[in-house]
């Protein structure tokens, strides 16, 4: 009894001294966000500038309005910029006197194709000013290399090398660690491509399974090689050669095949810079970053007319967690703007830009109902990022038109439900057994892990999954103008790249963020409007409170675990899931 006692005094002292050394925490961080926010200059771009594009950390959708990023102190990175303000800063340095060209300099892009692509798309279109634009990077990954195939020199470091090997994307399958354990997930779904479940009761990808995602790679690299051939005057045919036999990676070689421009270490590159920019020298070249570029933004005189951008980025749930390592998509949250912006006579259209793989049937179909209105009062164009797949395309099925990256991945019309049985886990290797007392046949459904789901059970759950499935065809139907049966062929759950999407009518036109603004304010008949973005961002404040919670811990492991940090993510999704989901995989990485 005394070291019990003991104990509890102990953890009693450990939570004091915790909540004591949080209490200071918290206010010196507000301290330091005071400081970083406030006083800001006038950010001056002086003539002969060169715009700097050097993504070291992850590139989201949508730039932080707080200036405290927790997710470079996680990841002990510099803080990260959205592709909105990138795109906007190398759109407006296009036409900008002072901005006399731009410099690559970075070895991979932390982004999917898609994004990538958008960026791309704005140098091409940068490039179109007369304006010179420079790569560089120690060693270039393939995707840094397709971002740098749009240069008009492309310079790497005498020692490094260039990766160009095609693309490739993994899975790990569940299910005989799952067996070992004693753990059966008991799977629900439509959809023979439905395959974010499959790692759950396959040891290996289906043939369906495979077959998709060979399509959808073969579908993306074309692009790729389509866009690299015609920067780099090199045929596809050749393109693949090279991908085939690794042989751009000594850049000695890949300079032969014309793969890149340039050998010679960054001082001289530099040199090379000051000279192209006019400088006297490279003391006096003056870079500027896009960050510091997008803060030099010129005072727009208020426009009276406005196009809404709504970033709808993240998995499709119910509620979001306080504690949830990622960005989320919530009912309450986009039922509220979309209302906002439906009944702001100033809001002449909307573009929502969707960075989902689903999650939540239900949640989706509440959003799919505000767009659906929305449309009723004005045109509302959706913008595909990497991800618009599963409930990602049910809330955007409803809109007026749906532009998407050619590299996006998108479709996944179909469904699913999990149930856990963990009897032999619980009852044979642990020892455990649970009892249930109940009144009528079906009163403990879905209320216990610890038995197999009775046959009627089952047949509940099925017809659910149908259900909604049907529902999910429907909306389909009616927003796309195509038959019922037409989307079932394309739907079963397949996952489709943006370029394949088109053809088979799931969306309207190629492009990205850019060209999504552009088509609103087009269907509006609006020429001088306003960019006001949705929902509202957390605040400083915010953002510490969660740094004082179980985020940082989530996010920092995630970050050690690497490949094997988006199997847990998705697992965990997957357990914390409630009722049907309208969801893609989303531990699947193309690379």
């Amino acid at each position: 009894m005394k070291q019990f006692f003991l104990n509890v005094l102990a953890s009693f002292l450990g939570l004091m001294l915790y909540s004591f050394v949080s209490f200071f925490l918290f206010f010196g961080m507000i301290g330091i966000v005071t400081t970083i926010g406030g006083g800001q200059k006038n950010v001056i771009i002086k003539p002969n500038s060169v715009l700097h594009l050097n993504f070291k950390s992850e590139i989201v959708d949508r730039t932080s309005s707080s200036d405290f990023d927790i997710s470079a102190l996680i990841n002990d990175s510099e803080s990260s910029i959205g592709l909105n303000d990138i795109l906007e800063s190398i759109n407006r340095a296009k036409t900008d006197p002072n901005i006399c060209g731009m410099f690559i300099d970075n070895d991979d892009v932390n982004a999917g194709f898609a994004t990538i692509n958008e960026i791309r798309e704005a140098i091409v279109s940068f490039k179109e000013s007369g304006k010179f634009v420079y790569a560089y990077a120690n060693d270039m990954a393939q995707g840094g290399y397709y971002l740098a195939s749009a240069a008009d020199k492309i310079v790497l470091n005498p020692l490094g090398n260039l990766t160009f090997k095609g693309l490739q994307a993994s899975v790990m399958y569940y299910k005989d660690a799952l067996d070992k354990l004693g753990v059966e997930m008991q799977i629900f779904r439509h959809g023979k491509f439905k395959s974010a479940v499959e790692p759950y009761f396959l040891n290996k990808m289906s043939d369906a399974n495979r077959l998709q995602y060979q399509v959808l790679l073969s579908s993306i690299w074309n692009q790729t090689l389509d866009n690299i051939s015609a920067s780099r005057n090199i045929s596809k045919e050749e393109l693949n050669k090279i991908a085939d036999s690794f042989a751009a990676y000594e850049v000695t070689e890949a300079l032969k095949l014309n793969m890149i421009d340039d050998l010679m270490y960054r001082t001289a590159m530099i040199d090379n810079l000051a000279k192209a920019a006019g400088a006297k020298d490279a003391d006096n070249l003056n870079l500027v970053s896009i960050k510091k570029y997008s803060k030099a933004k010129p005072v727009n005189v208020k426009q009276k007319e406005k196009i809404a951008v709504i970033y709808a980025s993240g998995e499709i749930e119910r509620e979001a967690s306080m504690y949830s390592t990622s960005a989320s998509i919530t009912p309450k949250e986009y039922v509220e703007t979309l209302r906002k912006v439906r009944a702001d006579s100033s809001v002449k259209a909307v573009v929502l830009r969707v960075n989902s793989p689903g999650g939540d049937a239900l949640s989706s179909d509440i959003i799919w109902n505000e767009v659906a209105l929305t449309k009723q009062v004005k045109p509302i164009i959706v913008s595909m990022g990497d991800y618009a797949a599963s409930g990602g395309y049910y809330i955007s099925c409803a809109a007026s038109k749906i532009i998407a990256n050619q590299s996006t991945l998108t479709g996944s019309i179909g469904v699913f439900g999990v149930i856990p049985n963990a009897q032999k886990l619980t009852r044979d290797k642990l020892g455990l057994n649970v009892e249930v007392v109940k009144t009528n046949e079906l009163s403990d459904f879905l209320s216990s892990v610890y038995k197999p789901i009775s046959e009627p059970a089952g047949k509940v759950l099925q017809n659910r999954v149908e259900t909604i499935y049907g529902t999910f065809v429907s909306r389909v139907s009616d927003g796309r103008g195509m038959s019922p049966e037409s989307v079932d062929e394309i739907g079963q759950g397949r996952v489709w790249s943006g370029f394949d999407a088109k053809r088979i009518g799931l969306v309207d036109d190629f492009g990205g963020l850019t060209k999504a603004i552009e088509t609103a304010a087009d269907i509006a008949g609006i020429s001088n409007y306003a960019l006001v973005d949705y929902p509202e961002q957390e605040e400083g404040i915010e953002v510490i409170m969660k740094m004082l919670g179980d985020e940082v811990f989530a996010r920092k492991i995630n970050s050690y675990l690497g490949e094997f940090g988006e199997s847990v993510k998705s697992v965990n999704s997957i357990i914390k899931s409630q009722g049907v989901q309208a969801r893609m995989e989303n531990i699947v990485t193309i690379h």
